[in-house]
């Protein structure tokens, strides 16, 4: 007889693997806490084994727990498939779930979601936007499909998609923006706002080797928010080229040594995507490279 298991205690099972407790799956879950630790009492209790070592620490997975995450995440990905096997490739439906960061999810996206329209108008897009590290574990959990982020894992299959290079911004009126590059070293004690979309622990890591200790005042999540805080003057950030919505009010330099980002299709091996997602994925991947977002770099730009 075969056990009766829920779609929502494998992504709960999933979940706390992944990211290593209750709080953290409950939050990309958009769960409770109590709500993921029922579900995967109830999963054990169907399986008839213990799947997690519960503690003061953060749960660890048991042998049993080994094995049956594989499974789980095996078994998502045939239910995603089963939804569709009925499909014919011209006739192709139902709703793919892509992960994106907000750079992309301004900038990439609607191109690609324009040109699937015109390819699958019966496929529909739900779209989760986050941090990098936040959009590979959705990716990791089975929440998405699809992530488009920077940061990479060997468990998942990564399609470059776009690059773009790391510009200092500053305000127009700052001591630095003659320059036409920006060492690293020249931000040793300035006033510096931090971006946290995911790529702040990289920026801090070079700016250490750099020796280079700027006063860190705030991390700013919203990129538009980080970029009205540059134009009011409260500090200068370091921010992904792609990210600069426009350069009015700032100055954009790029850093010496220059540092270069790349944006993956995140996803789990082709064979566990569903064939809407994998039609989706190819024409990711066969779409032009994205906006022309040549920053005029180390031009002064001014209000008006």
């Amino acid at each position: 007889m075969f056990p009766n298991i829920s779609l929502i205690q494998l992504r709960c099972f999933i979940g706390v693997a992944e990211h290593g407790g209750f709080t953290a799956a409950a939050d990309r879950l958009c769960l409770s806490q109590s709500a993921v630790s029922q579900a995967i009492g109830g999963l054990e209790r169907a399986l008839g084994t213990k799947l997690l070592l519960r503690g003061r620490n953060q749960p660890a997975l048991t042998a049993a727990g080994n094995r049956a995450l594989v499974e789980a995440r095996a078994a998502l990905a045939a239910v995603s498939r089963l939804a569709s096997c009925a499909e014919s490739i011209e006739e192709l439906s139902g709703t793919v779930r892509i992960g994106v960061v907000q750079s992309a999810a301004i900038r990439l996206l609607p191109g690609w979601l324009r040109l699937l329209r015109a390819e699958h108008p019966r496929i529909a897009v739900t779209l989760y936007e986050g941090t990098d590290p936040e959009v590979t574990g959705w990716v990791q959990a089975g929440i998405v499909e699809i992530g488009i982020t920077s940061r990479t894992h060997p468990e998942l299959a990564a399609r470059p998609v776009h690059s773009d290079d790391y510009l200092a911004v500053l305000p127009t009126d700052h001591p630095l923006a003659s320059h036409r590059t920006l060492p690293l070293k020249a931000l040793d004690g300035q006033r510096m706002l931090l971006s946290g979309g995911g790529c702040e622990t990289l920026i801090q890591e070079l700016l250490a080797a750099a020796a280079s200790h700027p006063e860190v005042i705030c991390l700013v999540r919203d990129n538009a928010t980080l970029l009205g805080m540059v134009r009011e003057g409260l500090g200068l950030t370091i921010m992904p080229e792609l990210a600069i919505d426009d350069d009015v009010g700032i100055t954009t330099l790029p850093l010496e040594p220059p540092l270069r980002r790349t944006l993956h299709a995140a996803t789990l091996p082709a064979e566990a995507l569903a064939p809407a997602a994998l039609a989706m994925l190819q024409l990711i991947e066969r779409a032009p490279a994205g906006p022309d977002r040549s920053i005029r770099r180390g031009k002064r730009a001014h209000p008006g």
